[in-house]
C-alpha cells in the first residue's frame, strides 16, 4: 500500500516563493496545496481552492495520474464614501497540479467542493485472484 506520490510543480512553487520575496507581489498561487491519503481500496485528496468555482476547475484522470486545474478570477474593490478605490487586487490565471496514483477505477472517480476546498475520491481497481490451473 506504499504508494509514492510524486508531484510535478516543486520547482514552480519553489520561483513563485523567490518571486514573492523578491517583487513582494500579491499573485494567484501557483500551487495547489493538497493533502492526499492513500487507504487499501482509495486514495483521497483535499485541494484548497479557495474562492474558485467548480465551473472553473477542470479535472482529468490518464495514465496513472491526476491533473487538477483550477482557473482563479478574483476582484476586490475597497472604497470609501467618496469612491475613492484605496485599495485594489486583482487575482488571475490558472493554477495546475498533477498527481501520480495509479490503479485507478476511473470509471468510479467522483469530486465535490465545499467550503473552498475539493474532495476527489478515486476508488482502487480491485484485483482479483485468477487462479491458474496446470495441465
Amino acid at each position: 500500500m506504499a504508494n509514492e506520490v510524486r508531484t510535478y510543480n516543486d520547482l514552480n512553487h519553489f520561483i513563485d516563493q523567490v518571486s514573492r520575496g523578491l517583487f513582494n507581489e500579491a499573485s494567484t498561487p501557483s500551487v495547489l496545496n493538497a493533502d492526499v491519503t492513500e487507504s487499501d481500496d482509495k486514495y483521497t485528496v483535499h485541494v484548497n481552492v479557495p474562492g474558485v468555482n467548480k465551473d472553473d476547475i477542470n479535472l482529468n484522470y490518464r495514465d496513472g495520474v491526476l491533473n487538477i486545474d483550477a482557473k482563479y478570477d478574483h476582484f476586490e474593490d475597497h472604497s470609501d464614501e467618496d469612491n475613492h478605490v484605496l485599495l485594489s487586487e486583482r487575482q488571475e490565471g490558472t493554477v495546475h497540479r498533477s498527481l501520480n496514483l495509479p490503479g485507478v477505477d476511473e470509471s468510479q472517480i467522483s469530486a465535490t467542493i465545499e467550503d473552498g476546498v475539493l474532495n476527489i475520491t478515486l476508488p482502487k481497481v480491485q484485483e482479483e485472484d485468477h487462479k491458474i490451473s496446470i495441465n
